[in-house]
């Protein structure tokens, strides 16, 4: 994942429409929900530090929660096999994550045998995503030694037969990849770092798992990172259940101005922003959409709101509400519950 920006960060719904923000409606009172999601839980610290989170499940409306690890290392970003049996996440070897030097492996957590299993051991791998049916895992490898940046390899979901399908040129418009998301409509989607005449942001690519028909999906948005801050552009995308629809976090140095569909990138495509306009400061990302299409939950946090309450928070699809559900980040819905 590209590092939450400063400015503003929006999660954005790439839907087709009209561009026009939704007014925020009256929060629910409290959800009553037996949906079921992981998430990182700031246990031991509230930084993304050594022991720092360990990954944890719970229903969404705060009970039956269960933890399942508790080690040194730092589990990163977990998601839910398509049957719900498992989770495939980044695990910290050494270090943690932002330390320069750190290494990652594709770890998996089997809730049958409540074990955790690295798939991968090069350290030099990470943000594994599952195939619609589960059967493989696409993740982003820096393992080659005579191309640049990460790449996606594609391994089945035992660990076996891992193989690159794709990278990143090294062009000013391709310089980087990042933050996967496979859809079940079998595309990847991936973020694409650019730097085109010293305007760097990100945008949005898929490619099909075989390496083919990689197709631009979004331009990043119209500004270019303000110097000395992080970068403006799309980042931690998401997928709807039907793959029509993405979710992204984009950040801004000023108000933002919109989102877009799995279509395509045009000139003018339009977008949809779900950030509440009342709450211009707050960052808002790693967005994902339950499997029924109708809510999303995605990381919030407001640093100059002092009595704000941090965490992982509940909206709809159109943006209009926040509420919170717990302490912790990078959440993901179980789509078997």
């Amino acid at each position: 994942m590209w590092r939450l920006p400063t400015t503003v960060v929006l999660a954005g719904v790439l839907a087709a429409g009209s561009g026009v923000r939704q007014r925020p409606s009256r929060s629910p009172a409290r959800v009553v929900s037996n949906a079921q999601i992981v998430i990182m839980a700031p246990l031991k610290s509230t930084m993304l530090g050594p022991r720092g989170y360990e990954l944890v499940t719970m229903n969404l409306d705060g009970s039956n929660r269960r933890q399942l690890t508790d080690n040194d290392r730092q589990e990163f970003l977990p998601h839910f096999s398509p049957d719900g049996s498992r989770l495939a996440y980044t695990t910290f070897t050494s270090g943690s994550y932002g330390q320069p030097g750190s290494q990652t492996d594709v770890a998996i957590y089997d809730f049958t045998s409540g074990t955790e299993i690295n798939l991968t051991k090069t350290g030099k791998d990470s943000y594994p995503v599952w195939s619609p049916d589960g059967s493989r895992i696409a993740f982003l490898s820096m393992r080659s030694t005579t191309s640049p940046g990460q790449r996606i390899w594609i391994m089945n979901a035992d660990g076996s037969h891992a193989r690159e399908i794709a990278g990143p040129s090294g062009a000013p418009d391709d310089v980087n990849w990042g933050d996967l998301a496979w859809s079940s409509s079998d595309w990847i989607l991936f973020v694409t770092a650019q730097n085109i005449d010293g305007c760097f942001k990100t945008r949005l690519d898929k490619i099909r798992p075989d390496g083919s028909q990689r197709t631009k999906v979004t331009d990043g948005g119209a500004n270019c990172t303000p110097v000395g801050m992080e970068q403006s552009g799309d980042a931690d995308p998401g997928f709807s259940a039907d793959g029509r629809t993405i979710y992204s976090s984009r950040g801004f140095p000023r108000a933002p101005a919109g989102g877009f569909s799995s279509d395509a990138w045009f000139p003018g495509k339009a977008a949809t922003d779900l950030s509440l306009p009342a709450q211009p400061s707050c960052i808002e990302g790693v967005p994902k959409a339950s499997p029924d299409g109708t809510r999303i939950i995605l990381f919030r946090a407001c640093f100059d709101e002092p009595a704000f309450k941090g965490g992982v928070y509940l909206s709809d699809v159109a943006g209009s509400y926040r509420t919170w559900i717990a302490d912790g980040f990078g959440p993901d819905w179980n789509p078997a519950r």
